[in-house]
């Protein structure tokens, strides 16, 4: 697998069976803190409705997808298929991201995801605040100048 080969469009709805398997699939492994009984494959429909969704490839099978509330621009979702882990492909919708809605961009990490918390700091993204709403999340936030150059 090549983590250069990874290419990044806009979703199109020939993809949705394929984003709903791993919005699915990446939720039931990792999400502990949630009932796996109530993560439900039409989860991703109402998840993403009214946002803009790019999909990353990687020699021509989804890898993953983002999906962003773009008058915000703020990340609502962004889910990696396990077969694409460590490929570089959440920091490569990140960066595309940047370039088709702007910075900065704003997103929430329920303080249970520790792995994403991980990923999301290590790419440059900042703690803005704690809350709690449903559950404890921490708002971040992620201003890269230098990704809009590259």
């Amino acid at each position: 697998m090549n983590k250069n080969n990874i290419s990044i469009q806009k979703a199109q709805k020939g993809d949705y069976n394929e984003l709903r398997k791993i919005f699915f699939n990446t939720r039931q492994e990792n999400f502990k803190w949630v009932e796996h009984g109530s993560i439900k494959l039409e989860d991703f429909d109402s998840s993403t409705e009214g946002e803009l969704i790019l999909t990353a490839k990687i020699d021509n099978e989804i890898a993953g997808f983002i999906s962003i509330w773009e008058e915000d621009k703020f990340i609502h979702n962004l889910f990696v298929s396990s077969n694409f882990k460590r490929c570089g492909v959440g920091k490569a919708l990140i960066n595309q991201s940047a370039k088709v809605v702007g910075l900065p961009l704003t997103l929430k990490c329920v303080k249970a995801n520790v792995n994403a918390l991980h990923f999301y700091l290590s790419q440059g993204w900042t703690i803005e605040e704690e809350a709690i709403e449903n559950e404890p999340y921490y708002l971040m936030r992620y201003e890269d100048i230098n990704i809009l150059k590259k």
